[in-house]
């Protein structure tokens, strides 16, 4: 997908980290949700190189 922002244009990535539920509730603003935590442990290299013409990680 191509967005823009301040005139810059750069293109999204679709990437998709397997989650698993937690096994408890949490609660933020009086409102409860359930947490989600990685599959796996986090990896950095999830594919942003580049973002609105800087370039980040290895």
């Amino acid at each position: 997908m191509k967005l823009r922002f301040l005139s810059q244009t750069y293109s999204s990535s679709d990437k998709r980290i397997k989650t698993n539920t937690a096994e408890h509730k949490a609660r933020f603003l009086g409102q409860s949700y359930t947490p989600y935590r990685p599959v796996q442990p986090f990896n950095s290299k999830l594919g942003l190189r580049k973002y609105r013409g800087i370039a980040y990680g290895a």
